[in-house]
């Protein structure tokens, strides 16, 4: 079991490192086209942009009052989805990628970096609480 942010994070490391190795293997072996590696790529570091904001704007809030947490935190989730969707937008019109690959690693990685979010959330509010 998860106890404390470190370990979460270097959890969260790990596996975004070892998915990406894989992806790069894969792309090294050509079983993938660089045309859906770097859809993956482009995919991947828009969540990674998305996990960071909300990570930051979490660490800010969580010691603060109750208004103001829940104003970072909903005022945070609104900005990431405006500024996501723009993102996407920008990438899916301008740039020559693969559709399925890079709305997939967005997904994956998605809803993979919110899990930590929420776990983070959770170590963080058993802390605050003194609770084990």
């Amino acid at each position: 079991m998860i106890k404390n942010e470190k370990q979460l994070f270097i959890i969260c490391i790990l596996i975004s490192c070892l998915t990406l190795l894989i992806v790069s293997i894969l792309f090294l072996l050509s079983a993938i086209s660089s045309l859906i590696f770097k859809s993956i790529l482009l995919g991947t570091l828009l969540s990674i942009i998305n996990f960071v904001i909300g990570v930051s704007l979490i660490k800010f809030s969580i010691n603060k009052s109750d208004s103001i947490f829940l104003l970072a935190l909903w005022g945070g989730i609104l900005f990431r989805l405006i500024l996501g969707l723009s993102l996407v937008l920008m990438t899916l019109i301008f740039l020559e990628i693969n559709t399925y690959g890079f709305i997939f690693s967005i997904l994956f990685f998605y809803v993979f970096y919110l899990l930590i979010e929420i776990f983070y959330l959770n170590l963080g509010r058993k802390s605050r609480f003194g609770i084990k």
